[in-house]
């Protein structure tokens, strides 16, 4: 079940290395990068979903708007 929109989930991992005084140096850059990687996926995805055009002879099967959807079911704006 994910109730976390892509950036909020992004920003958590960056306070938990910020605030966290348990992890070592290793573990909060492994951290920080998961974080990077999160924003560079929802951008990519959010870039190639503008990318798709609009199947208008089969708007059931359009598969621009079921990009869209999955991306916001994954909490990415487009």
């Amino acid at each position: 079940m994910r109730v976390t929109d892509t950036k909020t989930l992004a920003s958590a991992l960056i306070d938990i290395c910020e605030y966290d005084d348990v992890l070592d140096d290793v573990d909060k850059m492994k951290l920080l990068e998961a974080s990077e990687r999160i924003n560079d996926l929802a951008a990519l995805a959010s870039e190639m979903s503008g990318m798709l055009a609009h199947d208008m002879v089969r708007p059931d099967g359009c598969k621009a708007c079921a990009m869209q959807k999955r991306l916001a079911e994954l909490w990415v704006v487009v």
